[in-house]
């Protein structure tokens, strides 16, 4: 019981990272695209 609890907090916390690391790398690149074009 104990081992699936913290299995389903580690994919959760795995998930969170990725979307948290996939959207800075999104808005970086939309910071890179609006100071190119200036």
């Amino acid at each position: 019981m104990l081992m699936m609890r913290m299995l389903m907090i580690a994919m959760f916390s795995m998930t969170a990272l990725s979307v948290f690391f996939y959207q800075s790398v999104e808005i970086f690149s939309a910071f890179m695209d609006y100071f190119q074009k200036k």
